[in-house]
């Protein structure tokens, strides 16, 4: 059950963040435009009549009352996406059930007074997600299909079988959103003659309160607010020269709702997640100026508990801080009005005519950034894709990763054939049919041949019980799965390593890695945090092509992984045609001759070869693997040859863990001295 909500959490907050990435643009052209009145009016009073004004006045109300629309659609689709429904059918449904919830109170409305009733219903962001929600189970009873015939086409049905869940989903989720009505209205009215008797002190909390939740189910706060509430106190004096609205302005919002501008600095000192750090890179010349919608809906705070928490009670912190400041008559003002968009800190100098207030400001932002930086930490290491923890990345998770990340592969590679798409398709599903396994083949040293470690390779198992080798890797890395791929070997080798640990059998294993991702320092955090315990005894086998596209990058990352204790080395020795020259660039500890040139020892010059290689490397002091070793002759000559170590069918095929462990015991004890020099 755990597994399970974790990837209901999961799905579930992807869907709402691509649904407003998928918004930004017009978010950023909305805020642009809802900027240049306001600084037109500060700046320069005199075109406050002209024409322009008034259209760019028009235009940016326009466009925000549109928002709610634009964000049911595009939830409507990336719920669909991940819930694997039709996106038009949530999409229809979703317009249908809002539209109907006002049909009762369009009397005597002409169309575009109840458009705009429509259009201000905050249940709109609510709606696409319990349509979607609602409306999968319906789609898995055969019960409910009007179509089981395949005379007709797959498309055709598939749009016929939508009938009668649609019904039935319209039908509750209508009811259910009319019960929510209604007892919301129930609760209004005592409500807002309980925040009539209030204090100044209650008001401004219970507003600061409600306007941030409804924030944080994706509706416009201030506005819902006097929707439900019906007037608006901002002009309230809650000190001398001090209005409610210039009070939250100066010390509550700090840049826009939620105190924006700590929320960005949490980000920059926290986050490694590289799509939040460069949304808020993004959202910073926005936040200087109080729009923080960039920060709302693509981070998201929206349908985000992890950060819904200081989002709300924060800004009511600052409150009880910057009243307890005012009330002990600390700051005075003088009245000077600012707009809105003024930036923090000038604003405070503008009511204040000096420096006192910039101070509270000062504080109340740093605050707020120790009050979010552990919010952001956990946040970050959940949005990371990179950093799924062990019971994630089994099978389960694996196919959720596949299956995202399929979608985003098609996206990018539209006008590649559809052969290629119907393959890696084909591949895809074969993959997920099965199941991942991870086998042994053990390694020897010589001239003793006793087992002193084990090369992890990935098996898969398919559904008819056939053990398989890693046919698909070459298409998972064109397709760009290789992350997915890489941290399930990681994983996988932990927990084996761990059950071998239990059992006090410490074995070296060596672990492949897709060469583009050795450069990725996301992944290289996760072989710290994931094998950093075993990490003495942890290889990592890296192709000659890694150094050719970074050389300089992937030195780096072994020197880090190096003082840690993890070592390093140069796998298919021997197939490439810069290998000689590599080897004084490279600080890896030992070399990996590739089973193709050992097949060439049936000759004399392939035979002198093999043997000038491998002086050469012992010269510069690396440690020699011999891999792809079949033969009992090809065994005598590659330890004549120099080599310290050998693998390959002659002594064992990968194996499951346990039997490798029990090969291994029955091949010689592995000794901490070997695990010193191996």
């Amino acid at each position: 059950m755990q597994v399970n909500f974790q990837l209901f959490d999961r799905s579930f907050l992807l869907a709402v963040r691509e649904s407003f990435i998928a918004l930004l643009p017009f978010l950023l052209i909305n805020a642009l435009l809802a900027l240049f009145p306001v600084l037109a009016t500060a700046l320069a009073p005199e075109l406050s009549g002209s024409d322009a004004f008034h259209w760019f006045e028009g235009i940016s109300d326009t466009l925000g009352r549109l928002f709610p629309l634009l964000a049911m659609l595009s939830l409507s689709y990336h719920f669909a996406k991940y819930l694997d429904i039709s996106a038009v059918a949530c999409a229809t449904l979703s317009l249908c059930i809002v539209f109907s919830l006002h049909v009762h109170s369009s009397g005597g409305l002409v169309f575009s007074d109840y458009l705009v009733e429509v259009l201000g219903d905050p249940r709109m962001v609510i709606t696409p997600i319990l349509a979607a929600y609602v409306m999968r189970p319906f789609l898995k009873f055969p019960q409910l299909h009007l179509v089981r015939s395949a005379e007709i086409s797959a498309y055709l049905s598939q749009h016929l079988n939508l009938i009668i869940p649609m019904v039935l989903t319209f039908t509750l989720v209508f009811l259910i959103l009319k019960a929510m009505s209604m007892l919301l209205l129930l609760g209004i009215s005592p409500m807002v003659d309980a925040v009539g008797e209030l204090g100044p002190l209650g008001q401004i909390i219970f507003r600061v309160l409600l306007t941030h939740i409804l924030w944080c189910f994706g509706v416009h706060g201030d506005n819902a607010f006097l929707l439900l509430i019906g007037d608006d106190n901002g002009l309230q004096f809650l000190a001398p020269n001090l209005t409610f609205s210039a009070f939250m302005d100066l010390f509550v919002l700090l840049g826009g709702s939620g105190a924006t501008i700590p929320l960005l600095i949490a980000i920059f000192l926290e986050s490694r997640d590289e799509q939040s750090r460069h949304l808020a890179k993004i959202a910073v010349p926005f936040s200087v100026v109080n729009i923080n919608e960039i920060l709302i809906y693509g981070l998201p705070v929206v349908f985000n508990l992890r950060l819904a928490i200081p989002f709300v009670l924060l800004p009511c912190l600052n409150v009880l801080i910057a009243w307890s400041v005012i009330s002990a008559g600390l700051l005075s003002f003088d009245g000077k009005p600012f707009p809105w968009v003024t930036p923090l800190f000038l604003n405070g100098w503008i009511a204040s005519g000096g420096f006192a207030v910039v101070v509270l400001q000062l504080l109340l932002v740093v605050v707020g950034v120790f009050i979010y930086r552990p919010f952001i930490r956990k946040y970050s290491a959940f949005a990371d894709a990179n950093q799924y923890d062990r019971e994630l990345i089994k099978r389960t998770e694996l196919q959720t990763d596949i299956e995202r990340m399929s979608e985003r592969q098609y996206s990018r590679n539209q006008s590649e054939s559809l052969a290629a798409s119907r393959s890696l398709e084909r591949t895809v599903r074969e993959v997920l049919s099965g199941e991942l396994l991870v086998h042994y083949q053990p390694k020897l040293k010589l001239p003793g041949q006793e087992v002193v470690g084990f090369e992890a390779l990935l098996r898969l198992k398919d559904a008819d019980g056939n053990i398989k080798g890693p046919w698909f890797i070459d298409n998972f890395q064109r397709a760009g799965y290789s992350h997915v791929i890489d941290r399930f070997v990681i994983t996988t080798v932990a927990e084996d390593l761990r059950r071998w640990q239990a059992a006090g059998f410490s074995p070296k294993v060596s672990i492949n890695l897709d060469p583009n991702n050795l450069n990725d320092v996301l992944m290289l955090d996760r072989l710290r945090t994931t094998l950093g315990e075993f990490a003495h005894q942890v290889e990592v086998e890296i192709l000659e092509r890694a150094f050719m596209r970074d050389l300089q990058g992937i030195n780096r990352a072994i020197a880090q992984l190096q003082t840690l204790g993890f070592r390093f080395l140069l796998d298919d020795f021997g197939t490439g045609f810069s290998s000689l020259s590599l080897l004084t660039q490279i600080s890896v500890d030992g070399i990996k001759l590739d089973r193709s040139i050992l097949g060439k020892t049936d000759t004399d010059q392939g035979r002198v070869l093999y043997r000038q290689i491998c002086q050469l490397c012992k010269s510069l002091g690396f440690q020699l693997v011999a891999e792809g070793v079949e033969t009992p002759s090809e065994a005598s000559f590659v330890g004549d040859a120099g080599v310290d170590y050998v693998q390959g069918w002659l002594y064992a095929r990968a194996l499951p863990q346990a039997q490798a462990m029990e090969y291994a015991l029955n091949h010689g004890k592995i000794t901490p001295n070997d695990l010193d020099t191996i």
